[in-house]
């Protein structure tokens, strides 16, 4: 069964205004990017076994692919705000390794941590998606 926590429903508010906007205001990496964000959203929440203590394994690996995205992206296109979300993913991947390496660490440091950069992501496509207009075809 799948269990949504109440900061995942935020998430999830926040997940569609941005994707919206990158849709609405975006070129098309902010579309491109903006579906496989929402993809890997999906994905987590399909894969998540129910807030169970320890390293998630299955959620690394999406994070994992959504990182080889942002990355790949960020080399690819002459998007600024694919630097900061290909870096802020990388952080989202440092923290699950930092947890991986130190099961003491505080559950909820972790996920304060996993929230903060999932944060700064969006923020930086929505930054793209506002910005997209005024970009200079390469």
């Amino acid at each position: 069964m799948i269990h949504v926590t109440l900061v995942e429903w935020y998430g999830l508010g926040a997940l569609l205004l941005v994707c919206m906007l990158a849709v609405w205001r975006g070129g098309v990496p902010e579309r491109r990017t903006a579906i496989v964000v929402a993809l890997c959203w999906v994905a987590s929440v399909i894969v998540d076994n129910d807030g169970s203590r320890g390293v998630q394994w299955a959620i690394l690996s999406v994070d994992v692919l959504l990182g080889v995205w942002l990355v790949i992206q960020a080399l690819t296109c002459n998007r600024f705000w694919l630097m900061v979300a290909a870096g802020a993913q990388i952080l989202i991947l440092l923290t699950h390794v930092g947890f991986a390496l130190t099961p003491d660490m505080m559950q909820e440091g972790f996920f304060s941590a996993y929230y903060i950069w999932s944060y700064v992501v969006l923020l930086a496509l929505a930054l793209g998606s506002f910005l997209a207009r005024y970009q200079v075809p390469s």
